[in-house]
């Protein structure tokens, strides 16, 4: 009987040393299995630290907004391209995108009607020409077709950069497409009155790229949050619809003169 005992005793010791051996294994293999995820985890958050800490040194890199840029000749407040007298009694600033389709659909229905006050000698239209929607392409097309109507008001004067700037909005691409490539540019250009020996080289290499930077930025501080911005002596115009910006723009001129 007491052998007996002996051999049940042994049983149940041996089955309760298995029983703990089997709940050690199992929380040393739970403590690995924290280990190896924690260290995943560290990995990770390192790898994620460098790789971002690389995105905003390159992002810091491009971002160049607001370094000293020379101005094409010819510009007036430091970043338009003025259309008519300088002594016009009346100013009318007009912030456009050459990728913007709205600012292509003002220009369509508001040529006549600014030409007219300009023949007159009423009005001074200058054109603030940014890049809010380089985005809107694949080629930062806003950036390269104002640098290159930089590059014509530089090169050939006023007259031939405003032939530009309709011959652009006459010929504008879609939004989202990839612009105008630099030979159309250039092209057109021509098509204006540049020589093609003096608008090639700086249309290529984006000379005036950081000015368009510069003016873009400068923009926003005037609280243009949208284009087409249209200005009349500094007051901005309000409108809901196109037709609405052309009609509140021909009252603006008509109040300003008569006062």
């Amino acid at each position: 009987m007491s052998k007996k005992r002996s051999i049940a005793t042994e049983k149940s010791n041996a089955r309760r040393a298995a029983e703990r051996a089997a709940a050690i294994r199992k929380e040393q293999e739970a403590k690995e299995r924290r280990r190896r995820t924690l260290t995943v985890t560290v990995v990770v958050l390192v790898v994620l630290t460098v790789l971002l800490g690389i995105g905003y040194a390159v992002q810091s890199s491009r971002d160049t907004t607001g370094q000293v840029a020379t101005p094409p000749d010819g510009v007036v407040e430091k970043y338009a391209f003025p259309f008519g007298d300088p002594t016009a009694p009346v100013k009318v600033a007009v912030y456009e995108d050459f990728m913007c389709p709205f600012c292509g659909q003002f220009e369509a229905v508001s040529k006549d009607m600014l030409e007219r006050y300009v023949d007159q000698g009423d009005v001074e239209v200058r054109y603030h020409v940014i890049s809010f929607l380089d985005g809107s392409s694949n080629t930062d097309y806003s950036t390269r077709a104002a640098n290159a109507a930089g590059v014509v008001l530089d090169t050939t004067g006023p007259e031939a950069a405003k032939k530009f700037h309709d011959l652009l909005y006459a010929n504008q691409p879609e939004e989202g497409s990839d612009g105008l490539s630099d030979d159309q540019l250039i092209e057109f250009a021509v098509e204006a009155g540049a020589q093609e020996s003096d608008v090639r080289q700086p249309i290529e290499d984006l000379k005036f790229e950081q000015w368009v930077k510069n003016a873009t930025e400068e923009s926003s501080k005037q609280d243009v949050a949208t284009t087409p911005t249209v200005m009349v002596d500094g007051e901005s115009v309000d409108f809901e619809t196109l037709d609405d910006l052309l009609a509140s723009t021909t009252d603006a001129i008509e109040s300003a003169l008569n006062n």
